[in-house]
């Protein structure tokens, strides 16, 4: 048998440092500064005020669990391994609902409200965590993510030997992904109308629309598909594949359309933004086409109105063909 690959060996490292998960968390790592203290309990003590010292009632080790001691000598550059408290730990356990089970993963329906992997403010609520506790498996890793404004499909690996081939799957935009949104209503035929000019370079491309972004000028190109209705929207210039193609499924009251978005890529925001520089920000959306105040946001009547609703792969270990779909229904389509 050949030599296991590099990040094998490294995530199986990473493991027998660590402390064993507590509650499907991870402790967190901290390397101890240059710094005059004598003992870990005064550096504790200093670093999270007089009750910091409680830390080495159970909650402190070194690599390999070995337990750390408030009296032990302070040493600067070691490494320690911290369970915190836990912010966010929900009254009741979050059940997560099972779109496709298999033999290596299982695709899990996520809610709004709860992001993918634990960090910041969602730790409990996040779809790792919950997962865990609810498969009784410490090993379940996310091989992509949504934010947790977004609902709907999540794959879940269940051993760390089978992250890599499921993580690269997403990488490499081998899963095609279908998103529902609810948002108010164009016509998609009428975009190029709204375009700055006409690129002559492409005869299928419609235009091109020069919007302001963070980082300075955020290029969008609007191409005709060969499907009535739809849009293929490319984001960012120098990026071919930056595509969301974007249909018009039905119009709803109110001046709303339920949209099928199917992007290429998976960058952050991406669909969000794309729907927003359309002039269709989705409904609920605390980010476009204004960021809420965390108040504002907290009242919305409704989230996001964004779902993950399909996810279509071929198994990269055994070929099988797979194919996911969400039981959840947007809350504006319920109503």
């Amino acid at each position: 048998m050949g030599r296991r690959p590099r990040s094998q060996r490294l995530s199986a490292h990473q493991r027998a440092v660590r402390p064993t998960l507590r509650g499907g968390i991870n402790a967190s790592p901290v390397v101890l500064p240059e710094a005059g203290y004598d003992t870990l309990g005064d550096w504790a003590t200093g670093r999270f005020g007089a009750e910091g010292v409680a830390i080495f009632d159970g909650d402190a080790f070194y690599d390999f669990s070995i337990p750390a001691r408030a009296d032990d000598d302070y040493r600067p550059g070691t490494r320690l391994h911290i369970f915190r408290p836990v912010p966010d730990e929900p009254d009741e356990p979050i059940r997560l609902d099972i779109a496709h089970r298999g033999e290596r993963f299982v695709v899990v329906d996520k809610p709004h409200g709860i992001a993918t992997i634990p960090r910041g403010s969602y730790v409990a609520r996040s779809v790792t965590v919950a997962a865990r506790r609810q498969f009784a498996n410490d090993d379940v890793c996310a091989a992509h993510r949504l934010d947790a404004e977004t609902a709907g499909l999540v794959l879940l690996t269940l051993n760390p030997r089978w992250r890599g081939p499921y993580q690269d799957m997403f990488a490499d935009r081998k899963v095609g992904k279908v998103y529902r949104a609810v948002a108010p209503s164009i016509e998609l035929e009428a975009l190029a109308g709204r375009v700055d000019g006409v690129v002559a370079a492409d005869p299928a491309q419609v235009g091109a629309l020069g919007m302001t972004g963070a980082d300075g000028v955020v290029r969008v190109d609007l191409h005709l598909s060969r499907e009535p209705g739809e849009i293929a929207v490319r984001v960012g210039a120098g990026e071919p594949n930056a595509r969301t193609f974007v249909a018009k499924e039905r119009q709803l009251p109110g001046g709303l359309a339920l949209y099928e978005l199917r992007p290429v890529t998976g960058r952050l925001h991406q669909l969000r933004a794309t729907m927003n520089y359309l002039g269709a920000p989705i409904t609920g959306d605390p980010l476009y086409p204004r960021v809420l105040p965390l108040e504002e946001a907290a009242l919305r009547p409704l989230p996001t109105q964004l779902l993950a609703a399909r996810l279509e792969f071929v198994d990269p270990v055994d070929g099988s063909a797979v194919v996911a779909r969400t039981r959840r229904t947007l809350e504006l389509l319920s109503r």
